[in-house]
């Protein structure tokens, strides 16, 4: 997005370079009072109720329009004299999916108390936008659930150039995910603990110390890596793993973009992005992209390691499936609904 409106100013909670896209150093970032406090995703998560003041505290009354990027706290702002659209990833993981976000932890029953405070809060921000973009029909619906607004859906991107197949597969699996509760790398540890088979875990989290005890010798953590290595690990990987329940999911995208197939839970935006395969299919429908499995169980992902065993995939076309999914188009469709929208 602000790679397509150059001319935008560009504001957010709070800004470390060292933990950003390279990308925003050459952009002149705003800030919120919040800015010297939030280093770290765990800073931010805490900073939660305090954040949402902060933005809703920036004084944007300069301004016509105003495109927002948020999962939390961005659509809190307020556009006094003139349209806030939002492109929403998920309405406040937090807030609105809060069992699974947060788990039974001391931290959750504390932070329970003040749900209904929160929500109220986040549904009154949600009032003051005047233009939902959804990035999937997951989310779409979401929106509706959550803050009874209609949307359009625009799909996220992916940059192409950043991902390519390898001269050669290599014998492991591959899983990236932040190391958090909700994204359920648990139970692929315990699947990949029983299979003996080769996996490498790319990610960082307050999960990593209790992952890294369960897991044994076959599955290696990687940390966090650059871009240069997470395509490489991408495109050498048998397969790649994926999780959690979720709006949408980048991490498919990128991995078919390296001409690798995905082993994913069949359930919410995956399921309009993967096509999976299917045992016994006469070859008359689209390439498969994925091995899909409807269970968040060791087992369940066991099954589909095996089934994926008896799958055939090409690069070529695990790749051309990637690019329905990049940013030209995706710039195209966001400056079409914006200029749609305020003209």
């Amino acid at each position: 997005m602000c790679e397509e409106f150059q001319e935008a100013d560009i504001y957010t909670l709070a800004y470390n370079p060292d933990a950003t896209y390279p990308y925003f150093r050459e952009r002149q970032i705003k800030t919120t009072w919040l800015n010297p406090f939030v280093r770290t995703m765990e800073a931010f998560r805490w900073s939660f109720p305090l954040a949402t003041f902060a933005m809703a505290g920036l004084d944007l009354r300069k301004y016509d329009v105003v495109l927002s990027s948020s999962a939390t706290v961005a659509k809190y702002v307020r556009v006094p004299n003139g349209h806030h659209i939002c492109y929403c990833y998920i309405p406040t993981r937090a807030l609105w999916q809060f069992d699974e976000y947060f788990g039974s932890s001391w931290k959750s029953k504390l932070v329970k108390l003040f749900l209904p405070y929160l929500r109220k809060r986040d549904y009154r921000a949600a009032q003051r936008v005047d233009k939902f973009i959804a990035i999937s029909n997951v989310t779409k619906e979401q929106i509706l659930a959550c803050y009874g607004k209609q949307s359009d859906i625009i799909y996220s991107p992916i940059n192409l150039k950043n991902f390519h197949p390898a001269a050669g597969k290599k014998d492991h699996f591959l899983l990236v995910s932040r190391l958090e509760q909700w994204k359920r790398v648990d139970y692929a540890v315990e699947a990949f603990n029983r299979l003996g088979l080769p996996l490498r875990i790319i990610g960082t989290g307050i999960e990593e110390a209790r992952l890294k005890a369960l897991a044994l010798p076959n599955i290696e953590f990687l940390g966090s890596v650059d871009d240069a290595t997470l395509a490489r690990e991408y495109g050498e990987a048998r397969a790649v793993i994926f999780t959690p329940f979720l709006e949408y999911g980048l991490i498919p995208l990128e991995a078919n973009a390296s001409g690798t197939p995905v082993i994913c839970l069949g359930k919410g935006g995956i399921t309009e992005t993967m096509v999976p395969f299917e045992e016994g299919a006469s070859g008359s429908g689209k390439a498969p992209t994925a091995v899909f499995f409807y269970e968040q169980t060791a087992d369940a992902l066991m099954e589909a390691v095996e089934r994926f065993g008896r799958a055939t995939f090409d690069a070529a076309q695990l790749v051309n499936h990637a690019s329905q999914w990049d940013v030209p188009a995706f710039k195209s469709k966001i400056r079409h609904e914006i200029e749609a929208f305020i003209d």
